[in-house]
């Protein structure tokens, strides 16, 4: 938007006649009119002369254009970049999401604990968790700690 602005202003400039001697008049009221020619019934009339630049030629016009348009051109590349990089982050964080949700459910699924598999019997009677059903249920919850970690690691990279 600034370049843009930038581009009009600079060939509004440059379209700007060049006024090198003003006439300063004066009524007989005391009114005070800067113009180029001289005004008619004036009490007072003094030529002022401006130092104007010269006007800017077809070749520097043509240049500041191409500026204006590069700028116009970096600008886009780089919000298309920014756009691109705000992609790749949001389908990073959806993926960590997906991984987060099957790591919960598998962890739910390890926790079932199957009569027979997953206990054993003790001498006094009554049963107890296998060492092995107490490692799949750490490790699961290891999966789902890991998960976490890597999804709000994808959500800080915004």
């Amino acid at each position: 938007m600034k370049t843009r602005l930038l581009l009009t202003v600079m060939l509004a400039a440059s379209s700007l006649p060049c006024v090198s001697e003003i006439t300063r008049s004066v009524d007989k009221d005391g009114n005070v009119t800067f113009s180029d020619q001289p005004v008619a019934g004036s009490v007072e009339t003094t030529p002022v002369i401006i130092d104007a630049p010269p006007a800017p030629s077809k070749q520097e016009i043509r240049e500041s254009e191409q500026q204006a348009q590069d700028m116009i051109n970096r600008a886009n590349l780089n919000q298309q970049e920014r756009d691109a990089s705000n992609a790749d982050r949001q389908t990073e964080i959806q993926a960590a999401q997906r991984n987060l949700d099957a790591a919960e459910a598998h962890l739910e699924e390890v926790k079932v604990v199957r009569g027979g598999i997953d206990t054993q019997g003790l001498a006094g009677g009554g049963t107890r968790l296998r060492p092995e059903y107490l490692q799949r249920v750490q490790e699961a919850e290891q999966q789902v700690t890991d998960a976490q970690k890597r999804l709000a690691a994808a959500r800080m990279a915004r």
